[in-house]
């Protein structure tokens, strides 16, 4: 006797739709960098990045930290087809300002930056955990006026901040050696041999010559707020690569 062929159906529970509180949940108290489409980068165009650390750890313009930061900056100032020509160090984040041929180059250099960084700090801290557990942020520079923006920014961001005299250069940044001040700084204002990390020298038409077109930085200059202000947003980038942290 033929044995009838009995087809088994499976109950597959759905789950359509988009639902409240779904999704992974942010690391820190706000959410990270959101995922978005990168724009185009090409040769000749620099990179301003930004890199923030997790709440609720020390700041790093202090004593062991700070060194451990320029002492990685200047191990990774040109690195893997990736060259940082000026930085900054804050609080609770970093801004870079970096020439790469693509962003490949920029992510094994950010890669090779931040992941021994971590290790260090972590063991400074006496901790474990993620240091920087999101994402880098980055933007392509495209235009003098642009760039020009992205230097001031980087190099005075301490005064937007509020952690350096409206006078006054930043000593925790490459501020002491940028050379396109209106007025160069007073010697008194910058310690003989300051502390810093080594820098490389800029290539980028962007950031050799086509940002002077505005004019040079008066050292009293603060950033903008919002430093994307009057700028398509089709420019800005954000990278999906995230720093290993352990």
């Amino acid at each position: 006797m033929r044995r009838k062929v009995q087809q088994l159906e499976f109950d597959f529970r759905q789950h359509g739709g988009k639902r409240k509180g779904a999704g992974r949940k942010p690391k820190n108290a706000e959410a990270g960098m959101p995922h978005r489409q990168r724009s185009m980068k090409k040769r000749g165009q620099p990179l301003l990045i930004t890199v923030r650390l997790a709440d609720g750890l020390p700041s790093l313009r202090r004593g062991g930290a700070l060194k451990l930061v320029l002492a990685a900056l200047s191990a990774s100032s040109d690195r893997h087809g990736m060259q940082i020509i000026h930085y900054t160090v804050q609080g609770n984040h970093l801004h870079l300002l970096v020439e790469a041929d693509d962003r490949a180059c920029v992510a094994r250099g950010m890669n090779a930056l931040l992941s021994p960084l971590a290790r260090a700090l972590n063991k400074l801290w006496g901790r474990r955990g993620k240091v920087f557990p999101d994402r880098y942020h980055d933007e392509v520079i495209t235009t003098p006026t642009q760039a020009r923006n992205a230097l001031r920014y980087v190099l005075q961001n301490g005064k937007k901040h509020g952690v350096v005299p409206s006078s006054s250069i930043d000593l925790c940044s490459s501020a002491p050696v940028f050379d396109g001040w209106k007025e160069q700084p007073s010697i008194a204002s910058i310690p003989a041999t300051p502390v810093m990390a080594s820098v490389a020298p800029a290539s980028t038409w962007l950031l050799t010559t086509g940002w002077c077109r505005h004019g040079l930085l008066d050292i009293q200059e603060v950033p903008q707020d919002k430093k994307h202000a009057g700028r398509p947003r089709a420019n800005l980038a954000h990278s999906s690569h995230r720093a290993t942290s352990r």
